[in-house]
């Protein structure tokens, strides 16, 4: 007599029945939370383009959740330019825009692509050129050809820093970040990404990372994701004539383009991550800062690094062991260095765990003395907090 449950017998059953079938796939939880993503997001398009449509029924006009003006009509372009719209919305004085091409015209000629005077007659088609995130920032995309080529160039910078008569380039510096590739065939699915950000923030905080996408006109709501702090966020936003700007909030790593959205159908196939496609470097965002570093008993601070990339401060009125504390996440882990060049000393390295660290070393510091400064560096993809200070 089989005294086992009935419970086990089924489980036998089952055993038996797909015993002859092949293994799952070593990436199916993985594709299955891809699957459920995309779905979310599709969701979450299609309830947006519904709402858009009964409020441009109510108004009587486009909707846009940036509040962007709709962009000049068809315009004939030349074979070698995107035939997209002009995006620029008076924001923004040309002369301001015509900076950013002066910036690219001497970068140009410092990178030896061509001299100021090949590029002096540069016939330049724009795209987008105006103030966003709470007008703190300029954006500029446009297209030139000139004896450098046929290049597409996109980028920005604080509206400080251009809005009030400032030059676009000055003594071997400007005030914009420009990314420059070469121009890009028209194409479907192609999306020109820019990460900008404010200058404000809450006190603690980075500010929040911006993007702004373009792409075809016909597109008409675009979906993004990028890591937070504590979840993945997913944002979905309405595209006016194909262009986007929206706020992904304090975010750990790069915003990533999931669907181009042209009535109830994805034109992308495959995400993307937001950026100027060839330039990997505009693929970096502001990320957030990491949480507070803690201070231990005996352990006197002397002032204090955050940021993502190389950096470096100097030292003064400390008293003791130099001694670091820091804590960070992201790619890689930090190396910190006091010194340059020949005189340059190791002090160690810190995982990037997100994990307060301590680094004691063995350098004396005196106050009133002149000392070497400590330098941070790190991938711009990893976000640090790093305190200096002395022990005893």
């Amino acid at each position: 007599m089989d005294l086992r449950s009935d419970e086990a017998q089924v489980r036998q059953l089952f055993d038996e029945m797909t015993a002859s079938q092949p293994e799952a796939p070593p990436d199916r939880h993985g594709r299955i939370r891809r699957r459920a993503r995309r779905h979310r997001l599709a969701q979450a398009a299609g309830t947006l383009a519904v709402l858009a449509a009964a409020a441009a029924v109510a108004a009587g006009v486009g909707v846009s959740a940036s509040r962007i003006p709709p962009a000049s009509g068809h315009r004939s372009v030349p074979g070698w330019a995107l035939p997209w719209p002009d995006h620029r919305n008076g924001s923004v004085p040309q002369r301001v825009l015509d900076g950013a091409v002066t910036a690219w015209r001497h970068q140009a000629a410092l990178d030896h692509r061509a001299s100021l005077n090949a590029t002096a007659n540069a016939k330049v088609m724009w795209y987008a050129g105006q103030a966003v995130v709470h007008r703190q920032a300029v954006v500029a995309i446009f297209e030139v050809d000139s004896a450098a080529g046929k290049r597409l160039i996109a980028g920005w910078a604080s509206a400080s820093e251009v809005m009030h008569g400032q030059p676009g380039w000055k003594a071997g510096a400007s005030p914009w970040v420009l990314y420059d590739v070469a121009a890009p065939r028209p194409a479907r699915g192609l999306v020109i990404g820019l990460n900008v950000h404010g200058t404000a923030a809450k006190p603690g905080r980075n500010p929040d990372n911006w993007i702004v996408l373009l792409a075809e006109p016909h597109v008409q709501s675009i979906a993004w994701s990028a890591p937070g702090p504590s979840s993945e966020g997913i944002g979905v936003a309405t595209a006016a004539r194909g262009l986007t700007v929206a706020d992904a909030g304090q975010i750990t790593g790069p915003v990533v383009v999931d669907q181009l959205n042209v009535g109830h159908h994805n034109t992308l196939a495959h995400p993307v991550t937001v950026g100027v496609p060839g330039n990997t470097q505009s693929e970096v965002p502001q990320l957030a800062m990491p949480a507070r570093v803690s201070v231990r008993h005996g352990f006197r601070t002397a002032n204090e690094i955050d940021g993502q990339g190389n950096s470096g401060t100097g030292l003064s009125g400390l008293d003791g062991r130099l001694a670091i504390r820091a804590r960070c996440y992201g790619q890689g882990s930090l190396r910190l260095v006091f010194g340059t060049g020949a005189k340059e000393t190791a002090l160690g390295t810190i995982r990037c765990d997100d994990v307060v660290h301590e680094l004691t070393t063995r350098i004396r510091l005196r106050p009133g003395a002149t000392h070497s400064g400590v330098f941070v560096y790190a991938s711009y993809l990893t976000s640090y907090r790093v305190v200096l200070g002395a022990v005893r």
